[in-house]
């Protein structure tokens, strides 16, 4: 069931098992993890209703009918007028021709990168950059460059009135299955180091050359240019408090995989 994150933002959610991570954790014993608890990943959409309605992200191909369930009900009759893709690529983009198809009205919104996204059947889309926004009347969103991304086609997105920023593939973490759609500051485990490492050494995995000094100055960029009061990540629990914070917790994330042999997402 989607869950209400703030005033008119809907997070529609999907699990991934990690069976592997699931059976390391059983040995290992993480400082975060119950034993006997499954391990997944998530895929997450946001939908944004104001006077006009826009959803972020689709989820992956292997929830279809489960994403549009869960619009039906949040939209509840309304149309939907804007579908927003991140990046062109499966967990992001993979529902938008089956969300067209039941929404005909939408308008698709891709990023404004040359012509790439012709290879994923989005040629269609209207493309917005940074600085670009939509106006859906009591919200207001605008694209944003995104700091941390896994390759270039890509935009961050924030919301003016709740102070959002969606952070789509940074801030991505693992979670048990009793944590599923929980924001952080509802979670009996804390988000370790360990945890955020262990996705973005798969999802980010550039990290390992990156510069420390460079990120750190990239996510005081972040805090500087936008100051969320929220943070709505793709791949991880909604943040909600401290999120200066929890970003900064990013630092450590970064030098524990540049300063690893082997990190859990190895294993995926």
């Amino acid at each position: 069931m989607a869950r209400k994150i703030a005033e008119s933002i809907y997070l529609i959610h999907e699990c991934n098992g990690r069976p592997n991570l699931e059976e390391r954790y059983e040995t290992e014993e993480p400082d975060w993890y119950v034993g006997g608890e499954s391990v997944n990943t998530c895929q997450n959409a946001y939908l944004l209703l104001g006077e006009e309605t826009l959803l972020f992200d689709t989820l992956s191909p292997a929830n279809t009918e489960h994403v549009l369930s869960e619009l039906e009900a949040v939209l509840d009759g309304r149309e939907l007028d804007y579908l927003v893709v991140s990046h062109p690529e499966a967990p992001h983009a993979g529902n938008a021709l089956a969300i067209l198809d039941e929404h005909p009205e939408a308008r698709l919104i891709a990023p404004d990168y040359g012509t790439e996204h012709d290879l994923y059947h989005l040629g269609s889309a209207d493309v917005m950059g940074v600085g670009d926004g939509i106006d859906l009347g009591d919200l207001h969103v605008e694209f944003v460059e995104p700091e941390f991304v896994d390759h270039r086609i890509h935009l961050w997105m924030y919301e003016h009135t709740t102070e959002t920023l969606f952070t789509v593939d940074w801030l991505g973490t693992v979670h048990m299955g009793s944590e599923c759609r929980q924001f952080v500051d509802e979670l009996a485990q804390p988000v370790t180091t360990h945890r955020l490492a262990a996705f973005h050494n798969k999802a980010l995995f550039w990290f390992e050359y990156a510069d420390l000094g460079r990120v750190e100055a990239a996510i005081e960029r972040i805090i500087a240019d936008h100051a969320p009061s929220m943070l709505a990540p793709a791949h991880g629990f909604v943040v909600r408090e401290d999120t200066d914070e929890y970003m900064r917790k990013m630092n450590d994330v970064v030098a524990t995989i540049r300063g690893a042999d082997s990190i859990d997402g190895d294993d995926w």
